[in-house]
């Protein structure tokens, strides 16, 4: 009983502040698309897909982070600052030379990128100026995600959170200021969305420096922390680190792949999946949070060597993650609607995000369970091949061909969405649980 408590007294300590960062996080999205569809359904399409290399690159920082976080986590059970403060280190380096290649890619030849998503030629121009200008806020978010996500591996959430809360009230504002021209200030539209995004983004990263630095974590480097990197740590840590971002990187590959299927099956479509994104991510932001802290939970308990302990906080905690996917699928097919009311949409438009949303929710607990495994658990004991493994067939040989499959039989874009997801989900579920069951994962890497 004592254990139960003490799990459910971590987890909110934990999940909780990343649970509100990541409410933040997709309610800014959530407001950017709203306050960019007052302009029209172009304007939401053409964000939209700008912000798929965004998500690329998010997502492929997360995989060069969380790859440092599962050293962070038990290190940092056995107290061993100076190995984490080199893991940060090596996270940064490679965090640099990530976003370099999207700022470029971004920045230079947004035209050629944006041209694999959509014909449309309204939505293209809007969507290649959009790119442009919040290219520029990809070292912000870089640095960002390095910091927020190390300072998780030590059990420190609230100041992301914080960081994250004042990013939006910033990014509302300058919306409302530079997207409709009000203040005298010019009426910007898209442009105007993609600088508020910016000037955000580099107020949460100043913000989140300065929080972490005023309270002494031990999260800041030096010249000789980078200069302490040996051979043998980086083969180490990429022995464990390249799989995550493989990982992460063929599921990104593989949501822009679906995401230029839903564009090539017209513009109403692209719209409905935008918005449906939108409350996805608002629903998701718990399930990660979730998943995050449980990695953290175990990776500390496993830095200890206490493997018994760490089986049964796994245990536990994916009955709680039932319960926990089961309130919020009835909590948002409950408020569904008067979301997506708010929107200037076309009937068959609205029709179409509802039901998506819908087979969302009954997805989730499957969905759950598998973040639960993957993100969780078995990233936590450094089984990083196996995840990278799974994921690939998943997504490159269930869920996409699926999706084609179904748009060459002209199936609606809410069945392409239920089989292909549904799909491959289920095909997760059976490989990750049998891994998980039978404690692989449960071992030391300290």
């Amino acid at each position: 009983m004592n254990l139960v408590k003490d799990i459910h007294k971590k987890i909110l300590q934990i999940a909780v502040p990343i649970t509100l960062q990541g409410l933040i996080t997709s309610t800014i999205n959530l407001v950017d698309v709203f306050m960019i569809g007052q302009i029209g359904e172009a304007a939401i399409a053409a964000v939209g897909l700008a912000n798929q290399i965004m998500m690329l690159l998010i997502i492929s920082l997360f995989g060069v982070s969380s790859a440092g976080v599962i050293f962070v986590s038990q290190f940092y059970g056995i107290k061993d600052f100076s190995s984490i403060r080199k893991v940060i280190a090596f996270c940064s380096l490679l965090a640099l030379v990530v976003t370099a290649a999207f700022f470029c890619a971004a920045f230079f030849i947004s035209d050629v990128l944006m041209q694999l998503f959509t014909t449309d030629v309204d939505v293209l121009l809007l969507a290649e100026n959009y790119l442009r200008i919040v290219a520029i806020s990809y070292f912000f978010s870089a640095s960002t995600i390095t910091l927020a996500q190390m300072l998780s591996g030590i059990g420190h959430t609230k100041e992301a959170m914080y960081a994250s809360a004042l990013a939006l009230v910033i990014n509302v504002a300058l919306n409302y200021v530079l997207i409709f021209g009000h203040f005298g200030f010019p009426q910007l539209g898209v442009a105007g969305a993609a600088i508020a995004t910016t000037c955000a983004r580099l107020v949460e990263c100043l913000l989140l420096f300065f929080l972490a630095h005023s309270r002494n974590y031990p999260v800041f480097v030096s010249l000789s922390d980078f200069k302490n990197i040996e051979q043998s740590f980086i083969y180490r840590y990429l022995k464990t680190a390249l799989p995550v971002i493989g990982s992460y990187t063929c599921w990104a590959l593989g949501t822009t792949t679906l995401m230029a299927i839903y564009a090539r099956m017209g513009t109403d479509t692209l719209v409905s999946v935008n918005i449906f994104n939108s409350l996805e991510k608002i629903a998701m932001t718990g399930i990660i949070a979730l998943s995050c802290a449980t990695g953290i939970i175990i990776g500390h308990e496993l830095g200890r060597n206490n493997i018994a302990k760490a089986v049964s906080i796994a245990k536990e905690i994916n009955i709680i993650a039932v319960i926990f996917a089961a309130v919020i699928a009835v909590i948002l097919a409950n408020f569904i609607d008067p979301i997506i009311g708010l929107y200037d949409l076309e009937s068959g438009t609205r029709v179409m995000a509802r039901k998506l949303t819908l087979f969302f929710c009954l997805l989730l607990p499957l969905i759950t369970v598998n973040s639960i495994n993957m993100m969780g658990t078995l990233k936590s004991g450094g089984e990083t091949r196996y995840i990278f493994l799974v994921d690939t067939v998943c997504m490159w040989g269930t869920s996409v061909p699926l999706a084609m499959a179904c748009v060459q039989l002209n199936f609606p874009v809410v069945y392409v969405y239920l089989i292909a997801i549904g799909g491959g989900e289920a095909v997760k579920l059976t490989l990750s649980g049998v891994r998980v069951v039978r404690l692989k994962w449960a071992k030391s890497l300290t």
